[in-house]
């Protein structure tokens, strides 16, 4: 089964806005769900083009009640859902020992409660039987840094919800999995660009591969997973971050 309804959640910005746009591209009727409502808006206007079906909601994934308005009128208008898409992160770098309860608490409620909430809400729409959910965790979720421990954490979190929901969702043939990139310029990470951020946290550099994710990189890995083509695998994290967490590389 082809993707023919997609929602994206964080949709309005970064990898989620680019995701959004190879979906519209390929056909697949698209629901973009973010929580800045004006972004929405630019969003809604970047992304419309002739015949496409394009759904721009405001919705915030720490309120369920708005979460389940938003997917109830998505799936209303383009008949369900095939593929799940969660973009949604905040990254709030701080030293563990110095970290506040308040960004901690958003850290996770936000990237690892969200995803759960967003799932959750999604359920009813899907097929009896297929459909694919995909996250977009970190390789911070395999390899944790100096500075940013509760962002790192809270990924890893995502990951083991996603591979719970994969064996719990198994047999309707819905399949979760997770792709994870190294660093990657979004408007969540362009603003470390220039150096060392709070906490000590700096952005990696290049991976072994020697250059830097981009979102072309993830929106292609995202979607593999959602495609017939990824039918067997569930329950995965890809790494999409060019050696980086695969071990020490070579010297230069």
């Amino acid at each position: 089964m082809s993707v023919k309804s997609v929602f994206v959640v964080g949709g309005a910005s970064g990898i989620g806005l680019e995701t959004a746009r190879h979906f519209l591209s390929q056909g697949a009727a698209t629901t973009i769900i973010d929580v800045n409502a004006e972004r929405v808006r630019d969003a809604e206007s970047a992304l419309s083009q002739k015949g496409a079906r394009l759904a721009a909601l405001a919705a915030d994934v720490r309120d369920r009640q708005s979460l389940d308005r938003a997917f109830a009128q998505g799936a209303g208008s383009h008949g369900g859902i095939d593929a799940l898409v969660f973009t949604a992160g905040v990254l709030l770098p701080a030293r563990l020992a110095d970290i506040t309860e308040a960004d901690y608490d958003l850290t996770f409620d936000v990237n690892a409660r969200g995803f759960w909430r967003c799932v959750q809400a999604a359920l009813p729409y899907f097929p009896e039987r297929g459909g694919s959910v995909v996250a977009v965790s970190s390789s911070s979720g395999h390899r944790p840094k100096a500075g940013n421990g509760a962002y790192a954490a809270s990924k890893t979190a995502l990951q083991f919800l996603a591979q719970t929901f994969s064996l719990e969702l198994a047999p309707r043939q819905l399949r979760v999995n997770c792709v994870a990139p190294s660093t990657i310029r979004t408007p969540l990470t362009e603003k470390f660009a220039g150096g060392q951020a709070e906490g000590g946290f700096t952005p990696s550099a290049a991976p072994p591969l020697g250059r830097l994710c981009t979102t072309a990189d993830i929106v292609k890995a995202t979607a593999f997973l959602c495609s017939e083509e990824a039918s067997f695998i569930t329950g995965a994290t890809i790494a999409v971050d060019g050696g980086l967490t695969a071990g020490i590389p070579l010297a230069s």
